[in-house]
């Protein structure tokens, strides 16, 4: 069994197959195939969960951000008396 870490998960080799774990706990799986390098997909597997990982939080910061400027126009509003 060889162990490697990617972006703070683990990448597991075993006899027959490779595992992507988080916390010792199976994200994914990848059987062994001859010319295929299972530890390459297991790192882009690692990136795709990433990214959209990456993508909710840039959802959830514009939506902050909305809402930030939609609170200050509802206040310069109040103060010009509208």
């Amino acid at each position: 069994m060889h162990r490697s870490v990617y972006r703070g998960y683990d990448i597991v080799e075993y006899d027959t197959k490779w595992r992507v774990e988080l916390d010792n706990k199976m994200v994914c799986h990848f059987e062994k195939t001859p010319g295929v390098s299972g530890e390459a997909s297991c790192m882009c597997e690692i990136d795709r969960i990433y990214r959209n990982d990456r993508k909710e939080i840039d959802k959830n910061i514009q939506r902050v951000d909305a809402q930030i400027q939609l609170d200050k126009n509802i206040k310069g509003a109040r103060n010009n008396g509208s």
